[in-house]
């Protein structure tokens, strides 16, 4: 009876073997395989530029900057010119993460603290997730980031004068290149950047700006860091932003979080009233930390001057996915839990384009 039984069970074993191999060769593939990721839409008649230069300063409000005499530059020439998106939340507090979402929309894991990833106290790094920088490069296009005060091409120290590894994501990646040479590297100094009109046409499709811990605006009193941050704008930037004007290029200058005077950790809320109080007891300071609105300007050729809301606001997260679309590269990370409950969702900003006839 037993061997009768096993023989029962062989025949069926070798009969639902024939019935697997006789299956369609789609059906054989794991559950588990992925997707390739989708590239993003972007509309035919909006504008794809030739570069884009993003320039991240540091922790004010949106009422620091704007409408702020210690600001003639940002004020005077790039709001005045540009497109002011007037509901823009950062992602949380503390300040790495901040980066982190802009250029892959996610924290990796690193968010709250500012506590530089290794691979000691980070699994998994150097990390392998989608990102920016990779996406460009592989679609056959370029990026780089410029930092001022980096005292060597591909330096991955944490700190170095007013240089602050923190405010540089592109690092962390293993698929960024980080040579010691600028045509191996995607970690650049300042120095690095074209010098002038006649050199801005080598600059990468995208690029970032970050400059040192004084000249971000993140050291010194309110009043006297912007205005050392507005002078340094002034000054390394509008070079550039003159020249975008007339050769398909864009502006894009964002802060990475509000002040942050209570010291609050953890992701931002934008949908919280800083003018109405709540069963919490805080007081209004402590509402708009967790906010966290912050100025952005879009500036630039193809650029239509004047105030946007963007309904109840976007995040870095949008500016990623604008760049992303405009590129027709997929979309890396995803929106921030607490803007996805405020309404806030992953669109592209696009009404603040020129759309082409």
């Amino acid at each position: 009876m037993r061997r009768s039984t096993r023989t029962g069970r062989l025949a069926l074993l070798v009969a639902g073997l024939g019935l697997v191999l006789a299956c369609p060769k789609k059906a054989e593939l794991p559950a588990t395989v992925a997707t390739p990721p989708v590239a993003l839409a972007w509309r035919a008649d909006l504008p794809v530029y030739d570069h884009i230069v993003i320039v991240v300063e540091e922790n004010k409000d949106y009422d620091d900057i704007i409408g702020n005499p210690a600001a003639p530059y940002i004020n005077g020439v790039l709001k005045r010119e540009g497109a002011n998106l007037t509901r823009f939340f950062a992602e949380e507090h503390f300040s790495e993460g901040n980066y982190f979402w802009l250029f892959s929309g996610d924290n990796q894991g690193v968010g709250f603290t500012d506590r530089v990833p290794s691979a000691r106290n980070h699994p998994g790094y150097p990390f392998g997730a989608p990102n920016l920088g990779a996406a460009l490069i592989r679609s056959g296009r370029s990026f780089k980031g410029y930092s001022e005060d980096l005292p060597t091409i591909g330096f991955t120290g944490s700190r170095d004068g007013l240089y602050a590894r923190k405010h540089v994501p592109w690092i962390s990646f293993a698929n960024v290149p980080n040579g010691k040479i600028p045509s191996e590297s995607s970690n650049l100094r300042f120095a690095d950047f074209p010098s002038g009109p006649s050199q801005y046409h080598n600059l990468p499709t995208v690029a970032f700006v970050i400059p040192n811990m004084v000249d971000d605006m993140h050291n010194g009193k309110l009043q006297e860091s912007i205005a050392a941050g507005d002078r340094w704008l002034q000054k390394n930037i509008d070079p550039y932003y003159q020249w975008a004007k007339t050769h398909n290029s864009l502006l894009i200058l964002t802060f990475d979080e509000s002040e942050d005077r209570h010291r609050y950790t953890g992701l931002t809320d934008p949908a919280i009233r800083p003018d109405v109080p709540d069963a919490s007891g805080h007081d209004r300071r402590w509402r708009l930390d967790v906010q966290n609105r912050i100025a952005t300007l879009f500036a630039g050729a193809h650029i239509k001057a004047g105030d946007y809301p963007e309904g109840p606001g976007v995040t870095h997260v949008n500016v990623l996915r604008t760049i992303e679309a405009m590129y027709g590269l997929p979309a890396a990370g995803r929106q921030q839990a607490d803007a996805v409950r405020a309404g806030i969702g992953e669109s592209p900003i696009t009404d603040v384009f020129v759309r082409r006839p």
